[in-house]
């Protein structure tokens, strides 16, 4: 079986593909990814085939301007649709074409919702596909409402049901890119934005939501039509860290990790200071992974900074995380059973921050805007519990039984084995 697989975004949107290609590739299935350029090292050093898709949206938001644009400096709706007209836009009419040559020669067609045409390329190639979108942002469903709009509220049933049509119009921006893809490459009819969101062929796109079904136990009206096999995690390539970080980790206790990833800070400086004076007055020593969070770091006694180092192996020598709350690092936190503390900033991290919170797996949740050092002391201080940090070490035990990517691997067989 070869399995194709398309997602764009950032590392959050590209990761879990990696594991479950991985995965197939055990399993003796061959896989391919489509996607930015970006992520051609990672996923080739996973021993996985790639295919560049024009759209590398991870390389417009690391651009000058893509920050400028996108991540908050210099907010400004006209720019950004001009932005949007002239380069993304663009840029996903050209990934359709990428799409469709990589997809030659596939059984099935793995694909993430920003992935556009996604399910016309499957109807032109007579294969199936399977949606995964990295959160349970699409089918909907009663016990809450689409996380994109309300991430911390429930508006009862009937409310909750109805956020998630805005679904419908996801693909209306595109649309005329889409149906001049379907006229030129493949030869087919206009179609309308929402055609192929949940339906297909007369019958219900198989949706993958590859995160914890224990997380979700509440949630019964996905009525068998979505399948949680479990976090997917990637086998790490790297055995050891970086030596100067195992050299801190050797010289004393055990840290508090702080970790943003490619998420700005709006006043590094002043979180900054906030921090390193929470870490002194609980007596804790910090390790720093910066990203692109704006941090700086010299010389700070009983703190080590680093760009970045693989989250597996940094969160499991932790006290605490405190982290953005992007779903690939909120699942590494669960497995390293850490007491964790989440400062949402934007997509899916407040809804990750509030549920987790909710369901005693995470402190409450901070925000960067209104944090205080008494704050973070007490948050510190919350992560000594015992009743803190068992939840944390039961989270972990449930987790590491589940077996996400075998178990979608499975399902992905049953898929085409069921055409």
């Amino acid at each position: 079986m070869k399995v194709i697989i398309f997602t764009l975004g950032t590392r959050g949107d590209v990761q879990p593909y990696v594991a479950l290609a991985r995965g197939l590739i055990k399993k003796g299935h061959e896989a391919l990814i489509c996607t930015g350029k970006s992520f051609k090292k990672f996923i080739e050093d996973n021993g996985i085939a790639f295919h560049e898709a024009t759209a590398d949206l991870m390389a417009i938001l690391e651009s000058e301007e893509g920050r400028k644009i996108f991540n908050g400096g210099n907010f400004n709706l006209f720019k950004m649709m001009k932005y949007a007209k002239e380069v993304v836009n663009p840029a996903y009419r050209k990934s359709m074409d990428d799409f469709l040559t990589a997809s030659e020669g596939g059984d099935i067609i793995i694909y993430h919702p920003k992935a556009l045409a996604a399910v016309d390329i499957a109807n032109y190639r007579d294969i199936p596909c399977v949606s995964m979108p990295p959160v349970p942002i699409t089918y909907p469903i009663t016990e809450f409402p689409n996380l994109a709009m309300f991430p911390e509220k429930n508006l009862g049933s009937v409310l909750n049901k109805l956020t998630y049509k805005a679904n419908l119009f996801a693909e209306s921006g595109y649309i005329k890119d889409i149906n001049d893809f379907r006229a030129k490459s493949l030869g087919f009819d206009k179609r309308k934005s929402s055609a192929l969101t949940f339906t297909n062929k007369g019958g219900e796109i198989p949706i993958i939501y590859p995160i914890s079904p224990f997380l979700f136990k509440d949630v019964t009206s996905w009525d068998d039509h979505v399948f949680l096999p479990g976090f997917f995690y990637l086998d790490i390539l790297e055995n050891s860290l970086d030596a100067n970080l195992e050299q801190f980790l050797a010289s004393g206790k055990k840290p508090i990790v702080v970790s943003f990833s490619s998420m700005p800070l709006k006043d590094p400086g002043a979180f900054k200071e906030k921090l390193i004076e929470a870490l002194k007055e609980t007596d804790n020593r910090g390790i720093i992974l910066t990203g692109t969070s704006g941090l700086v770091f010299e010389d700070e006694e009983n703190i080590f900074a680093i760009a970045k180092a693989p989250h597996r192996l940094v969160f499991k020598e932790a006290k605490g995380i405190i982290h953005h709350g992007g779903v690939g690092t909120m699942a590494e936190a669960l497995i390293s059973g850490a007491p964790q503390l989440i400062i949402p900033f934007s997509a899916d991290q407040p809804f990750w921050a509030h549920r987790l919170n909710s369901l005693g797996y995470a402190l409450k949740p901070l925000k960067e805007k209104n944090i205080k050092v008494s704050n973070l002391v007490a948050a510190l201080t919350e992560m000594e519990a015992e009743s803190v940090i068992k939840k944390a070490q039961d989270i972990k035990t449930i987790i590491e039984l589940e077996n996400g990517v075998d178990n979608a691997v499975n399902y992905i067989e049953q898929v085409v084995q069921h055409i």
